[in-house]
């Protein structure tokens, strides 16, 4: 029933009147003018409000951004980024993708400024007379030797050296495995800096809700230092309106008198209420609907389009049937060399002697169009009711 992508060309949405598919960027980054397609919440106009207080009276400022994966955590902290560049402040955005808290602020410090070669690793500009690399180096050497006091004081000298800065931590739960005296030593460290930041200063993290609990837990004097907490809640029905009418308007190519076209309410409310208002599953839904519409000209997508779509496979045959053509190998390796995972994308690389970058772009193209389901880590794994059909096989 299914046919290989690569038949399906961004031709066939000019049936609706489309350049392409607008949905297919889930994710903020590499998105040109993201403002102008971002649905803005309440927490955004209290954010915007908080950096102008920052940037126009010098205060500083702590803040934390919890929400589950997909709910727009990162866009929020790149606004910051944004704005205090803006005034010619200094942004330090890390995105957090280790255990490891000596690498991690290691990466904290090197984003104070790029370093020009491999070589030269810390920024050149840096105090060599008071022995700065030197300290810091010996101190990221081993957790035994990490001082969170020193380490604090020197990011906090440094920060003080603009005008306005702001230290960003993106996806801070994947350092939630690391031991719990090391999670302790990171945070005890990021308390210093709360303490003492320079004026016009923000500290601002963003992280899932069950690994903010768990931190919560283990360190409760860094949370009490915070300033505000910011929880984001779902997309509502009307906010969903608004982002397809912003995605849809910038490809529409043919005018249309009605700007949620060639989607109905109904249809969009059923993928709102499937997503449970999640923004990234709400345009990963979108992205799979009006595709798979396209490719059979059905005019308006409307609920039974919808249904028909997102129907589950009735078997493990049909599933793979509907897999493209391209990507089978995949899905068929994740199912009956791994039982369904889940599995990294390095090894399924080397179970089919395919390069590691090309099985990871295909994956997630998979899990764009729903076939299968991707964690932060890198690993990959069929749907639950895939797996079901596993179990009745066996």
């Amino acid at each position: 029933m299914e046919d290989e992508l690569k038949v399906y060309p961004s031709q066939i949405y000019t049936v609706y009147g489309l350049s392409r598919n607008p949905f297919e960027q889930l994710a903020s980054e590499g998105i040109e003018d993201v403002e102008a397609i971002h649905v803005y919440q309440e927490v955004d106009m209290k954010l915007s409000t908080i950096v102008s207080e920052v940037i126009g009276n010098k205060s500083s400022i702590a803040m934390s951004i919890v929400g589950p994966l997909g709910m727009g955590k990162t866009q929020r902290l790149k606004s910051i980024a944004k704005a205090i560049e803006k005034e010619g402040g200094k942004a330090i955005y890390v995105k957090v993708d280790t255990n490891d808290i000596l690498k991690l602020t290691r990466d904290i410090f090197y984003a104070l400024k790029p370093p020009r070669s491999r070589t030269n690793i810390f920024l050149e500009n840096l105090s060599r007379k008071l022995g700065f690399i030197d300290r810091l180096e010996k101190m990221l050497s081993d957790t035994k030797e990490y001082k969170s006091r020193d380490i604090a004081e020197m990011l906090v000298k440094q920060l003080s050296r603009f005008p306005h800065s702001t230290l960003l931590l993106d996806e801070l739960e994947n350092m939630q495995s690391a031991r719990e005296h090391e999670k302790i030593q990171f945070f005890e460290m990021l308390r210093h800096v709360i303490s003492t930041m320079p004026p016009g200063c923000i500290v601002a993290f963003a992280c899932i809700p069950e690994a903010y609990e768990e931190y919560t837990k283990i360190f409760p004097a860094f949370f009490m230092r915070l300033h505000y907490e910011f929880r984001l809640r779902p997309m509502s029905v009307e906010e969903t309106f608004e982002l397809v009418k912003k995605r849809l308007n910038r490809v529409r190519v043919k005018d249309t008198d009605d700007p949620l076209y060639p989607f109905t309410e109904e249809a969009l409310r059923m993928i709102h209420d499937l997503a449970k208002g999640n923004p990234r599953q709400i345009l990963r839904l979108l992205h799979y609907v009006l595709s798979e519409a396209a490719k059979r000209a059905f005019d308006p997508i409307d609920e039974l389009v919808v249904t028909t779509i997102l129907e589950e496979p009735k078997s493990l045959e049909e599933y793979i049937r509907r897999v493209p053509k391209d990507y089978r190998d995949l899905v068929e390796a994740i199912l009956y060399t791994f039982n369904g995972g889940p599995v990294s994308y390095i090894t399924i690389a080397k179970e089919l002697k395919k390069p590691a970058n090309i099985v990871y772009e295909s994956l997630n193209r998979l899990v764009t169009i729903g076939f299968l389901v991707g964690d932060p880590g890198g690993n990959y794994k069929v749907p639950n009711y895939v797996r079901k059909f596993l179990g009745e096989e066996g």
